[in-house]
Parts: C-alpha cells; sequence; structure tokens
C-alpha cells in the first residue's frame, strides 16, 4: 500500500496541489518563517508532516540531538532542512511487499526521475541509522532492488522513469539515437556513465554493511544485476582496435541532436578512441552527464576498485556454492587486480607543477585530462569514496592541483566563492558539493571553519544547497536548481562526519560522545 503522505507528494507532481502540499521546487525558492536565530536568518524548508515522503524515526532523532549541541544556529538551520530532505521530498513510492519484496522509487529532486549515482548518493547519509530503524532499512533495501530491476533492463542507462505501478507521473524522456535501444518506457536517459554502476554496488555494500542482511546476494534480481555489471566491465574493458588494427566490435553509442558539445558522443557516437592493455574500464559519460574526453575515466574506476574490493569477500562468505553468482567473486577479483594495476601504472602522472598526480581521464594512448569536476566520484574525492588516504602523497599533489586555478581549469575563484564547478553549469558556477567534499578530505581546522562559512552563504537565505552557486554573486544569490537532494544529503553527511572527527568545530562543547552513537 502506498502511504498517505507518498499520495500527497504525488499529487504535488499530478498538479493536483492539495491545500497543504504545495508543489516543492515552488516551496523551495522562497522564504519560511521561523527563520533561524543566527545573522543569515536562514529559512525553514522542511515541507509540513502531511506532505513528507518518509519520516524516519532515527533521523528524526538525530536532529534533535544535534538542536542541542550545535553552537551555530545558521549551520544547524542548514543541517535541519537538509539532512531529512530526501525523506522528505524525493521517496514517491514505497512499496513495503511489492511481489514479495520492497521496492522504492526515489527521485534526484526537481527532476522527476531517478539517477543509479543520485539516488545511492542521497541515500548514503542514512545508512549507519539501519540498525536503529528498521523501516528505514527496508525502504533502502527497496531501492536496491528497484535500481536492480533497472539495471537488468538497461544496464547502459543512467536515470529512469518511476515504474508504471507507482501511479507517479512522468516527465518525458529524453530520446536519443542509442546502441543498444533502451526501453524508452522505463529509461528517462541513457548515458553509459561507469559510476552508475559502482554507485549500485556502492549502495548495496554499504546496506549489506549496516543491516547484516546477507540473504540480500540471493536475490534473483541483485544476482542477475551483479551478473549483468560483470558482462559490461568485460565489454567496455576492450580497446577499440586489435593488436592488428581493426576496429573491434561497438556495443555502445550514443547521439542526441544538440549544439551542446558534451551532450553528445564523437566517431558516430562511440567516442575517441582507447588503446589496449591499460586494465581499465572505460565510460562515455561522467557523473555530470557530460561526455568524456578520454574514456578510461579515472574517479568511476577508483569507485569501482573500491566497491568490488568490498563486495568480493561478502560474495565468498555469504553465497551458497551452489549459486552460480558465486562464481562472481572469481570473476570481480580478475577485474580488480587489473583496474588497480591500470590506475597505478597509467593513471599516475608527471604534472609539470604538481609532480605526480591523479589523472582525470586518459586515453590509453598518453592522452591525459589535467582537471576535477565536482560531482562524486571525483578525483577531489578518492578517498572519501575509500580509495587511499588523505595523507597520500599523489593525492595530496592531485588535490593542490585540483584547487588551484592554475591546475584546474574548473576551480572557479569569485569575489564571494570559490570552488570546484565544471562544464555542466558553464565557467560561473562553483558546486557546494565540491566544498562540502573537501571539508571531508581535510585535517585542518582553519581550512574546514572557512569552507563552512562559505557554505552557509551560498542558500540566498533559503537554508538549502544549490546545484551550482555563481561565484560572483552575494549570499549565493544566483544559483541553479533550488532543489538538489543529492547536495543536501552531502551537507548531512559533512556535518556527521565532522562530528565524529572534530565535534570541536560544530559543537558546544569542546568534546562530545555523540559520535559514539552514530
Amino acid at each position: 500500500m502506498t502511504p498517505p503522505q507518498v499520495e500527497s507528494q504525488q499529487q504535488w507532481f499530478k498538479g493536483l496541489r492539495a491545500p497543504a502540499c504545495e508543489e516543492y521546487t515552488s516551496y523551495a525558492s522562497r522564504k519560511h518563517e521561523p527563520l533561524s536565530k543566527g545573522p543569515l536568518k536562514l529559512s525553514y524548508m522542511r515541507p509540513p508532516q502531511q506532505c513528507r515522503t518518509f519520516t524516519s524515526t532515527a533521523v528524526e532523532k538525530l536532529i534533535e540531538h544535534f538542536r542541542v549541541k550545535m553552537k551555530d544556529p545558521d549551520l544547524f538551520r542548514i543541517f535541519e532542512n537538509a539532512l531529512p530532505n530526501t525523506l522528505d521530498t524525493t521517496i514517491l513510492w514505497f512499496d513495503e511487499n511489492d511481489e514479495g519484496s520492497p521496492k522504492t522509487f526515489i527521485s534526484t529532486g526537481d527532476i522527476h526521475a531517478e539517477w543509479l549515482r543520485d539516488s545511492a548518493r542521497q541515500l548514503s547519509v542514512y545508512q549507519k541509522l539501519i540498525p536503529q530503524d528498521p523501516k528505514l532499512g527496508k525502504m533502502i533495501k527497496g531501492a536496491i532492488l528497484q535500481q536492480a530491476e533497472y539495471i537488468n533492463i538497461a544496464p547502459y542507462c543512467n536515470a529512469f522513469q518511476p515504474p508504471k505501478k507507482s501511479k507517479v507521473s512522468r516527465k518525458a524522456s529524453s530520446i536519443d539515437n542509442v546502441t543498444p535501444v533502451p526501453p524508452w518506457g522505463s529509461v528517462f536517459e541513457c548515458k553509459y556513465e561507469l559510476d552508475s554502476l559502482a554507485s549500485f554496488l556502492t549502495l548495496t555494500n554499504e546496506y549489506l554493511v549496516n543491516s547484516k542482511d546477507y540473504r540480500l546476494l540471493e536475490d534473483t534480481n541483485v544476482e542477475d544485476a551483479l551478473r549483468t555489471i560483470a558482462k559490461i566491465l568485460k565489454r567496455e574493458s576492450s580497446p577499440t582496435f586489435s593488436e592488428d588494427g581493426r576496429v573491434l566490435q561497438f556495443f555502445y553509442s550514443f547521439r542526441r541532436n544538440t549544439n551542446i558539445g558534451s551532450e553528445t558522443l564523437p566517431l558516430g557516437g562511440t567516442g575517441n578512441p582507447v588503446n589496449f592493455n591499460s586494465g581499465l574500464v572505460r565510460s562515455a559519460f561522467r557523473p555530470s552527464d557530460d561526455a568524456c574526453i578520454y574514456q578510461y575515466f579515472i574517479p568511476a574506476n577508483a569507485q569501482l576498485l573500491v566497491e568490488l574490493k568490498k563486495l568480493i569477500p561478502l560474495l565468498q562468505k555469504h553465497n551458497d556454492p551452489s549459486i552460480a553468482n558465486a562464481k562472481l567473486s572469481t570473476i570481480f577479483q580478475t577485474y580488480a587486480d587489473k583496474i588497480a594495476k591500470g590506475i597505478e601504472e597509467h593513471a599516475i602522472v608527471d604534472h609539470k607543477l604538481f609532480g605526480q598526480v591523479y589523472a582525470y581521464e586518459i586515453d590509453g594512448y598518453g592522452g591525459v585530462n589535467f582537471m576535477d569536476d565536482a560531482n562524486i566520484p571525483s578525483l577531489l574525492s578518492l578517498p572519501d569514496m575509500g580509495f587511499g588516504t588523505i595523507d597520500d602523497p599523489v593525492y595530496q599533489n592531485t588535490r593542490k592541483m585540483i584547487l588551484s586555478k592554475v591546475g584546474n581549469p574548473y576551480f572557479l575563484n569569485g569575489k564571494y566563492l570559490q570552488g570546484v564547478g565544471g562544464p555542466h553549469v558553464g565557467l560561473f558556477h562553483a558546486w557546494p558539493m565540491s566544498l562540502l567534499v573537501q571539508i571531508r578530505t581535510s585535517d585542518d581546522d582553519e581550512e574546514i571553519t572557512e569552507l563552512l562559512d562559505m557554505i552557509k552563504n551560498t542558500t540566498a537565505g533559503l537554508g538549502l544547497m544549490h546545484e551550482g552557486v555563481n561565484v560572483n554573486a552575494p549570499s549565493g544569490k544566483l544559483y541553479t536548481r533550488p532543489w538538489f537532494s543529492w547536495c543536501n544529503s552531502e551537507f548531512g553527511k559533512t556535518i556527521l562526519d565532522l562530528a565524529e572527527r572534530k565535534p570541536w568545530l560544530i559543537f558546544s562543547e569542546e568534546k562530545s560522545t555523540l559520535h559514539k552513537s552514530l
């Protein structure tokens, strides 16, 4: 059965607009009282209780705990708005028993579709709370099972429509010239992004660690999705040419009728060539949905490596050897070894200013793209994802390059804001998401404090995270997307990270035992 609050949320998008359930994009574009008691007077942005799409007792308890502890009322107001934003506004369908299993559809916010990557990141902040809230765990399990269905029907696609049985209204798909032709009735957009498949593994691994529900690995849809991912890795780790110069089979191509170069692929939709024997897996698009220049996209390969290394022992320990899926541990180990070797041998390159750094993209022919994009996975986020450590010399060199105007073309330093942006929103907008990742990859109290102050001033007084913010606009008054649930979850995750690592920066007391309850 669909919970009443979800029915109310669905009314927003169907245009029925129950009196207490205004469409949230509009709601998130103006201030609501009570305002925060700090100097910024930030808006309260949670929708009325009857309009929230899911409520977690553990999340609500955590908010109240932080209400007492946090010393900055403006910073707490953003936390209060942002931490539950995914639950409040984007769980548009949750059926606890859809053909015997839970299923969940999660929108990315103002865009009425589910991105595999976005939804995995949106939910990541709640995973540690599963032991305290079984219903929250069931909802996240439903998201995994729904993503497994999506991967099984269209493994090259990045964004999907609500299931028809959810009766959630839809926006027209972006129908492009794609090979293989996806089922457009289920697919919203079909850009092949390696990080989408890696993010399904992230979502699954985090759930398994926190729920201990290892029987999930025996679910037929999950088994099929893992086998499908293995098939894609085999296909997309092959080069463009054979050793004798023949063009090998292309399994994926994408062409869009557009005047924006990053929205389509060259060479008839296949993308620029990649060389053989790299050990890496190609990706046609980045997590920003922009086309890769060189298709060995290093952040996604690093994320995939991290998640395969987490999944392999779980498959070995918790799968019945009689199940065919158990053989995947051996297959995935082979790819993990190849990717690790590929990154070590080909993705660590010499920069004339910064020394040895990780490349953003390479092609195996010597082509290197020195840059970073705010979207996760990114080079900046490598240790945050579990790839290496913050103090790794190569990462530190890379971090200096990324956060430099002379090292990263998309590091924007404006009058009011500085941070990483990307081609997706042009040359004037940095993403608050990049500042949040910068905090989580820093051990410098002064740097973190400066970034927190900067972030507080990106909301235009609205108390929510946005996609991109104009670096020359005061108080973040020029921004893209008033409702961007992914970044709101990243803000919540950042505050929880500081509560564990550096509680004295955000809490009234110098020391706190709060982290022990997280």
